[in-house]
């Protein structure tokens, strides 16, 4: 119960006491660095007190150059924008989250636990997405929200919550077709159309086709995508204004393409941006508002509209650099050709939810909420990984030696398959 505890109030920090209006920044910034004190003093004891227990952590180097280079990013925020180190040091905390992986691998949370947990926050997501649609113009939760594309658009923290948690209960639907399930899944994606993002509302629909169509345990393919799109008709027409917005945006800005301002900001943060050569390895550091680095990146915001947080990995890039990418780029390759259990197939919809919004958007790997999300399914692949390999080497020993297996378990017992 006290690891839950743990891992829970981690959780909530990393999502900024979830940007309730009624509580101050200074707060919120209070208890995000309480969060990442709480992970560095799990990781601390465990060291102490139980050195070289637990299962190998399969991505430990990536999470590790990932953490590297934001020691390098502070020098470049040092030497070419005049911001000290202290001031990089906690203007970069969000990224401390990084150490949740390792945090993870020492607390040993069972996978199904986690699982439940990433279902709750997302199911909290759309309820408090949606008090804030009603509520509006009433400002509930301390974020953007405008209203636009025939809809009010809102960014509420823990998005990446519900994107896994959709991908969850859609491949656990193909075992068992339930009204909850079913109902879960229309729930999210109702949000999802509600927020009005293209290219969020076509990745989703894309992949989840895709998902029909790879899932094993699907057997009439074409009879589920048939009834998948007369379930969408009904949804369209209750979304249809949204939809008609959307479609006459598109129209719009596919005459400017070359104007369009993520084009815009994408193409300056991989550019001018850049200070100087070594830059680029190194990245220019996370900013500051109390820093004239910090003032210069608001003065991009306010006169151009450039902001690193719409241009996704390349905004992320622009601050950490080539370090980073590698981490990141590392993490989706070795995910995404891994042979997961049939349970955790989700997990690889999600990395490829990630590749498709990559470049717009908030950038996944530089986002607290988002990383902690991304700690998760690290340690539940790595849990996957040595749960399978425990498999095999029964399936080994009982080929060779039926006798052996009753050893095997007295020597590894259940507790040591993290599948509880």
């Amino acid at each position: 119960m006290v690891k839950r505890v743990i891992a829970l109030f981690i959780i909530i920090t990393s999502l900024e006491l979830f940007n309730f209006a009624f509580i101050g920044k200074e707060i919120t910034k209070v208890a995000e660095i309480a969060g990442i004190g709480v992970i560095l003093l799990v990781i601390v004891l465990q060291l102490i007190y139980h050195k070289g227990e637990g299962f190998r952590m399969t991505f430990k180097w990536e999470v590790g150059l990932i953490l590297l280079a934001l020691v390098t990013s502070m020098f470049m925020a040092y030497s070419a924008h005049n911001q000290n180190f202290q001031t990089t040091l906690i203007a970069q905390r969000f990224m401390y989250f990084y150490f949740f992986y390792y945090a993870l691998h020492m607390l040993r949370i069972p996978d199904t636990e986690l699982e439940k947990i990433i279902l709750y926050l997302a199911l909290i997501y759309v309820f408090f997405y949606i008090i804030q649609y009603f509520a509006y113009p009433t400002i509930i939760f301390r974020v953007r929200v405008i209203e636009e594309r025939g809809t009010i658009r809102i960014f509420q923290v823990g998005l990446s919550y519900m994107i896994l948690a959709y991908f969850y209960v859609l491949n656990r639907s193909f075992d068992k077709l339930s009204l909850r399930g079913i109902g879960m899944l229309f729930l999210f994606f109702s949000v999802i159309i509600l927020m009005g993002t293209r290219q969020l509302l076509f990745s989703m629909f894309l992949l989840t086709m895709l998902n029909i169509l790879m899932s094993r345990k699907v057997k009439s393919k074409l009879m589920v995508i048939l009834l998948a799109m007369f379930a969408a008709i009904p949804v369209v027409l209750m979304f249809q204004d949204i939809f008609t917005s959307i479609i006459s945006l598109s129209k719009e800005q596919s005459v400017g393409f070359e104007e369009n301002i993520r084009v815009l900001a994408g193409t300056f943060f991989l550019t001018e941006f850049f200070p100087n050569n070594l830059a680029y390895l190194t990245g220019n550091g996370a900013d500051s508002a109390n820093s004239g680095y910090g003032m210069t990146i608001q003065m991009y915001k306010d006169v151009f509209g450039f902001y690193q947080s719409d241009v996704g990995i390349i905004g992320d890039y622009s601050k950490f650099g080539i370090l980073f990418l590698a981490g990141v780029f590392s993490i989706l390759y070795r995910t995404l050709k891994t042979s997961f259990s049939d349970d955790l197939n989700y997990i690889k919809y999600f990395f490829l939810f990630v590749i498709l919004t990559g470049i717009t958007g908030a950038g996944p790997f530089g986002d607290a909420n988002s990383i902690v999300t991304i700690s998760i399914i690290l340690y539940l692949a790595d849990v996957d990984k040595h749960n399978r390999k425990l498999e095999e080497e029964e399936q080994a020993l009982a080929g060779s030696d039926p006798d052996a297996v009753a050893n095997t378990a007295e020597e590894n017992p259940v507790e040591n398959n993290y599948t509880y």
